[in-house]
């Protein structure tokens, strides 16, 4: 893989990041059409790549599908869209449940791993679409925040590992961007501390955006 393409992620992750953050419900649709497209792309190239061999061949494409499936679903139906708020979030405790507790997940089966994911993402998604607004707001503030720490955390380590970039391959280039990452030999309060600062920050700038006589940025009269 071309080391601008590991890159081009990042950068996209962290401009999502800031968006979903501070503009998550005011513009749900739009950002969760960019969102899902581009996770729906990320998750199935790095799943199916790993654990589908059988369409190595195909894979950038069928990805590509996938993700334009999602993103059409999240732009159209707007209960799907809030509940893949809700599933980002899902998604997000677990990987801080693996950061906390790496001993625990290292000895389970890929499979089993996919589905506790999964079904952290099903069941905060079915909260958020229970509760709408408030918990879009508060989720997407948190996922917003996390996606921006991470990243950057990813990016500052890659300043100081640039000749790891070579290494990336199709198969190991999530793993290997998660390496550098600074996060990955500091506490765990390192990362939830900032993810908290951002995440607060977030909520208050996406209640003031969609506050009562607030239309397009403006509070009215």
């Amino acid at each position: 893989m071309a080391g601008i393409i590991p890159i081009i992620i990042l950068l996209v992750m962290l401009v999502l990041g800031i968006l979903y953050c501070f503009w998550g419900y005011k513009y749900l649709k739009v950002i969760l059409f960019l969102y899902a497209f581009f996770m729906g792309v990320y998750y199935s190239y790095t799943y199916l790549g790993a654990y589908v061999p059988a369409v190595a061949d195909w894979l950038w494409l069928v990805s590509l599908i996938i993700g334009v499936v999602f993103a059409l679903l999240a732009f159209f139906f707007v209960k799907f869209a809030i509940f893949v708020v809700g599933g980002m979030v899902g998604l997000m405790i677990f990987d801080l449940l693996k950061q906390a507790f790496p001993s625990t997940f290292a000895g389970m089966e890929p499979v089993t791993l996919f589905f506790i994911g999964l079904g952290l993402f099903v069941v905060l998604g079915a909260i958020t679409l229970a509760s709408r607004r408030h918990f879009v707001i508060i989720f997407s503030a948190i996922y917003g925040g996390y996606t921006i720490v991470s990243t950057v955390g990813i990016i500052i380590g890659l300043l100081f590992n640039m000749d790891v970039l070579s290494a990336v391959t199709l198969g190991n280039y999530k793993q290997v961007l998660a390496s550098v990452s600074v996060f990955n030999q500091a506490a765990t309060w390192m990362l939830i501390l900032p993810v908290a600062v951002f995440a607060i920050a977030g909520m208050i700038a996406q209640y003031k955006f969609t506050a009562p006589g607030t239309r397009r940025g403006k509070r009215t009269a």
